[in-house]
């Protein structure tokens, strides 16, 4: 039985970038000569971060028998995390994606989330609420899976008394018309937060707002402890009961943004493990993301070493 401080519930996928000349329309063929293929999936991404710092991570979650899934346990093992909670089942394909880029860097995402998404509340109960409850975070995510075991899963950490992360990666208009969960799901899964990171789309919806600090302000209302609001190249905010806290970024030479925010909430989750305060904590998921944005692919995330240089430069 896996006894990782962080765990973490959400999307883990394959990721297949075909590097194309532009996004073509319906009816439309192009030879394209590059693919490039990653490991990737928001949780999947911000629990390797925390593995990279140095912490002990573990994802849980269904995976397929199949060649996608053995790429994913295998970049979990050369991250040194806790493959315990991944149950293989016999026939199922993992989740991929297929993502366009064109020379500009504008994509297209086509999400095949498969037998990932397919967990339901009761297997979360019987097979993996003991990694959860070992746990000190427990990391989860709207994005691809459905709420209904999203949420078994938080009950399970908040009654064990584990820290919960949530990050909204996508408006919870858009989730809801997805068949997702309903809106008072997604309220309820606010409540039972901890640390809210919400994409600026779900951020300016749930707020009403248009200025970062408002939102953040608003947004706690809601239920989270904590609520970080990422500005890209302008650092973050972090709001607490102790107020807004505006953390400054670092200048960088940007290659890719691809998972930039999945290694800042990594870095925040780090940072809080390790006792720092919320502005700290910012300031060092900032560092985190930052280095992110040097190398291609939204796995490039760095070690404790990297990090600590970073800020103290």
């Amino acid at each position: 039985m896996g006894k990782a401080e962080v765990v973490g519930l959400g999307s883990c996928t394959v990721d297949f970038f075909a590097l194309v000349p532009r996004l073509i329309g319906a009816e439309e063929k192009m030879n394209v000569s590059k693919l490039e293929v990653y490991a990737g999936g928001v949780t999947a991404n911000n629990l390797t971060q925390v593995a990279r710092l140095g912490a002990s991570a573990g994802w849980i979650g269904l995976l397929g028998d199949d060649g996608n899934g053995e790429t994913i346990r295998k970049q979990f093992l050369e991250d040194k995390m806790d493959v315990s909670g991944l149950e293989v089942v016999p026939g199922e394909r993992s989740s991929f994606t297929w993502i366009p880029v064109d020379a500009q860097g504008d994509r297209l995402i086509y999400m095949f989330p498969n037998v990932t998404a397919r967990v339901t509340p009761a297997q979360i109960r019987d097979r993996f609420a003991s990694h959860i409850r070992s746990a000190r975070h427990f990391h989860t995510e709207a994005s691809q899976l459905p709420l209904a075991p999203v949420l078994e899963a938080m009950r399970i950490a908040r009654e064990a008394g584990v820290r919960v992360f949530f990050d909204l990666d996508v408006s919870p208009a858009d989730f809801v018309a997805a068949g997702l969960g309903s809106r008072a799901e997604l309220e309820e899964a606010l409540k039972l937060t901890d640390v809210l990171k919400p994409c600026k789309a779900a951020a300016r919806e749930m707020s009403g707002e248009e200025d970062p600090a408002r939102m953040a302000e608003k947004l706690l209302r809601h239920g989270p402890d904590l609520v970080a609001i990422t500005l890209g190249s302008e650092g973050c905010l972090v709001a607490s009961s102790d107020g807004v806290a505006h953390c400054p970024g670092f200048s960088v030479k940007v290659v890719d943004t691809t998972g930039a925010g999945d290694g800042f909430l990594g870095g925040l989750s780090y940072a809080l493990l390790k006792g720092k305060s919320p502005a700290d904590a910012g300031r060092f998921a900032n560092a985190c993301a930052a280095l992110c944005c040097t190398r291609v692919g939204a796995r490039a995330m760095s070690g404790l070493g990297e990090v600590e240089a970073l800020l103290a430069g």
